[in-house]
């Protein structure tokens, strides 16, 4: 039985789950038993379920009341998938919309490579249809810093192979629910929040021993940075934190995950670049910012060991 979980995690943002649901609607579903969306509600102030449930009637609820961040959201999701002996769960921002048909070359990868424990699609920018935000991933191994490939360039079918990579992004990433159950001791890192855990969880799943691909014939369109803009906003509260976290995680994975003999350099560098925000943050006079640093600095060097 070929049955997939769709998670979306909501945290006040009902009108781009909106449509994302209403995209997931048209998706070409052949040759599957079931595709079963869920919308984990993370905490928001007004309901997502409430809110959606009228025209999204055959969707999953379910609820948690703190945000646990997108590590915690997800899992409540994951959690789910496992308990229900779905075959795949797929990790979906609920600021994207997808491509009719998206899902099934992700499908076919994974049933056809035995290896192979999660992929992802090309992403691109939502508000420009030919504008690439994710065609791939890259990993420097001498710094330990994890990034994006094809960023903001435009799709001339540079990116349209089929490829292993070291990483895959949380904003969409298909994954084998056998190989979750008997090799990957936890799901996503709580620790981490929001922020790195996607890059985490992959390398978990290569020291497994499992491949993870990228998938350039399904696409979706990803509206970039849209929690944090929201999050900035409120009051400028947030947005401290969020800077707190991307610097905490990025020191944790170089930390936790550069190659051995080059760990002290990436380990150096991480410090290093904390240093010039810190130098910028005081600058601006942006003190709020320039703390949250200061913590992220001393977090990401006694934080236990992912």
């Amino acid at each position: 039985m070929k049955s997939i979980a769709v998670i979306l995690v909501d945290w006040n943002g009902v009108e781009v789950t909106r449509e994302c649901l209403r995209s997931l609607k048209n998706i070409n579903t052949t040759g599957l038993d079931k595709v079963q969306v869920i919308v984990v509600d993370n905490g928001s102030d007004i309901s997502v379920e409430d809110s959606i449930r009228e025209e999204f009637g055959d969707v999953v609820y379910l609820r948690s009341p703190i945000n646990r961040g997108f590590a915690g959201g997800n899992n409540i999701g994951i959690r789910y998938a496992l308990e229900q002996q779905f075959s795949y769960t797929l990790l979906l921002n609920n600021d994207t919309t997808v491509d009719k048909d998206f899902l099934l070359p992700l499908i076919h990868v994974l049933e056809e490579n035995e290896k192979v424990a999660a992929v992802q699609p090309k992403i691109y920018f939502a508000h420009d249809k030919n504008l690439l935000w994710n065609a791939g991933t890259k990993f420097d191994v001498v710094f330990g810093t994890a990034s994006t490939r094809g960023y903001k360039k435009i799709d001339q079918g540079q990116f349209d192979n089929i490829a292993s990579m070291p990483w895959l992004t949380g904003c969409c990433m298909l994954i084998k629910n056998d190989v979750l159950q008997q090799y990957v001791p936890s799901l996503l890192n709580e620790t981490y929040k929001t922020y790195f855990e996607d890059v985490e969880f992959s390398f978990r799943l290569r020291k497994a021993g499992f491949e993870l691909m990228y998938v350039p014939s399904s696409k979706i369109w990803h509206i970039a940075g849209y929690s944090a803009e929201r999050n900035e906003g409120k009051e400028g509260k947030m947005f401290p934190e969020i800077v707190y976290l991307h610097t905490r995680n990025k020191i944790l994975i170089a930390r936790d995950y550069s190659v051995p003999l080059f760990r002290p350099i990436a380990i150096s560098w991480q410090y290093i670049y904390c240093l010039l925000l810190l130098m910028h943050f005081a600058i601006k006079g942006r003190w709020k910012k320039y703390n949250k640093i200061i913590q992220a600095m001393k977090d990401g060097w006694r934080s236990e060991p992912c």
